[in-house]
This record gives C-alpha cells, structure tokens and sequence, in this order.
C-alpha cells in the first residue's frame, strides 16, 4: 500500500520560491558532499580532489588533491578530524586541520561508491565488486573482505554507537553486527543508499523509488513504503534529531519527509540533473541537496519548511 500524502506539498525551487538556497557552489561535476562533525566544512568529491568548503562564508578552505582520479566518496570520522576520499582502487586520508596526507589504502574494489570510518582507527569501503573490507589506518591490507553483495556496493553507514552497519546494493541491504561482523539481516530488494536514525533504532533505505523504514531490533518496516519520487531514490539522510529524513532521486529532485507521519514536506528543485548527495548539518538548521552537474543547493531547513 502506498503511504497517502496529506495536505500540501510544498515545492520549492530556484525561481520565485519562498525560500530560495542560502547558497549555491558549483563544480564541473560531484560524486558525494558531506559535512564536517563540527559543521564547520562542506566537504565535495570531484575530479582529482575533495574541495573543503567553509561554512557560512561557503568560499573553498582548501583542495585535497586526487591527480589522475575520480572521487567517487567522501566520509569524514565521527570526531572531525580525519577525512577520506574514495577513487579507484584506493582511498586517501588526510588531516582536516593540515591537509596532510596520512593514509592510503590500496585495494582491489573498484570505483568505492559507500566509505565509511568505524572504530578508532577504521575505514569500511563497500566495493563496485560487491565486497566489503575493513581497513586499519596506517596497516598493510585490509583486516578483513567479505562478498555480501552480487553488485556493485551502493552506500554504506555505521550506526551512531557503532554496533551496527549497513550495506546497500542493488541485491539487497545487509545489517551487520560490528562486534562480530555477522549478518544481523539481509533485506532483499533493490537498495541504492542507507542512513541509520540518531538512536540507532531504524535504517532507512532508498528503495528503488521508494523509501522504507525498517526496525534494526525485530525487521519490521516502520511506515508503509513512502511514495512520491518518479525515478529511483539514490541517497538518503536522517536530521540529527531524527524528526526528518531527505531523499535525493534520479529524477533531479530532492524530497523532504516527516519521519513520524511518513508525510512529504517539501519536494526541492532547480538542479537539472541527478540528484547524487543529500545530507543535513550536524545542528540541523541546514541541509543540502546536491546533483553530479556540480551544483551544491545549501537550504536553510526552518525556510524549506515555511514553504511558499
């Protein structure tokens, strides 16, 4: 059954909307944006670097340099002070506050669509071969690589007590046990991108063009299916206070929900193109919507919700 709307959709886009962007960065082209733990950085993988972006003057703080690679993700660590980039069969790691380099890891997983940092001193890559390896910063190889996926990874997460991850493809999505990493649940259907709620408890998943909400403890799925992309819904986020949950599709728009009622709030657009990161800033007054044309749109949340 799909999930009714009710009341107004607000739309919101760049011309003549209520609540325009705050502001717009442009690039020739984006994989992944991500903000900084302490919301002081945006940071943007692109051709041969992941630009760091200073919030609120929004002007580039600093070029992280990839030559001769694409990146493909972006993860900062939980304290802020590490940040990785993903391109071809490596990863690079670097101090946030130097722009040193400090890491890198070479593997044979392809184009890394999902990275993300685990327990001190780990990285989690999700490969285009349908594998997962854990990484220990400044080692010789992985710790270990598992084959849970017969596609390519799409996303992974770690769920904000780190006892929990994700991995998403176009398979299935997996919850896995950190403490052991044994599957928890494999969630068959085509999963695209993952995000787990501040407390741990649910992990929403963009599903094909629909969202779903699922219960980590028992499996159960939380809210019916939430309709209301035309094409596939390939990133996701969760606010920092679990109220909302933000959508981004093939179909170049961005959709903002009520993570209680299942109801959309607000469909954002103006990117003209796939919209390939969404996210919101760790105070969750911002968030930004971002398409592989280049263009990041940061909103302000209390505006998008004001509506037209």
């Amino acid at each position: 059954m799909k999930t009714s709307v009710i009341g107004l959709v607000m739309a919101v886009g760049l011309t003549g909307a209520a609540a325009p962007p705050v502001a717009t960065l442009s690039l020739n082209w984006l994989s992944s944006v991500a903000f900084s733990p302490d919301g002081a950085y945006l940071a943007v993988g692109t051709h041969h670097a992941v630009v760091l972006y200073r919030t609120g003057a929004w002007n580039e703080a600093r070029r992280l340099a990839f030559p001769e690679a694409t990146v493909f993700a972006v993860a900062f660590a939980p304290n802020g002070d590490l940040l990785a980039g993903a391109a071809v069969n490596e990863v690079r790691v670097w101090d946030v506050g130097t722009g040193k380099l400090v890491a890198t890891l070479r593997g044979s997983f392809g184009r890394p669509r999902g990275i993300a940092f685990g327990p001190p001193g780990t990285l989690l890559v999700g490969g285009s071969d349908g594998t997962l390896s854990l990484w220990k910063l400044g080692g010789t190889g992985p710790l270990w690589v598992k084959t849970p996926h017969q596609v390519p990874v799409q996303g992974v997460a770690f769920s904000p007590d780190g006892a929990l991850a994700a991995s998403a493809g176009h398979d299935r999505a997996v919850l896995w046990n950190t403490a052991t990493w044994t599957e928890v649940r494999s969630l068959p259907g085509k999963a695209w991108a993952v995000a787990f709620t501040p407390d741990g408890y649910f992990l929403l998943i963009g599903w094909g063009k629909v969202l779903r909400v699922w219960d980590t403890a028992v499996g159960f799925l939380y809210h019916n299916e939430l309709w209301g992309h035309e094409s596939c819904a390939i990133t996701v986020a969760v606010s920092p206070d679990g109220r909302y949950l933000l959508s981004g599709s093939l179909d170049e728009t961005a959709r903002l929900w009520d993570a209680e009622t299942g109801r959309c709030l607000a469909v954002l657009g103006g990117h003209g193109a796939v919209v390939a990161a969404v996210g919101f800033s760790p105070d969750g007054s911002l968030l930004f919507t971002a398409s592989d044309n280049g263009r990041v749109l940061i909103w302000g949340l209390d505006g998008v919700l004001a509506g037209p």
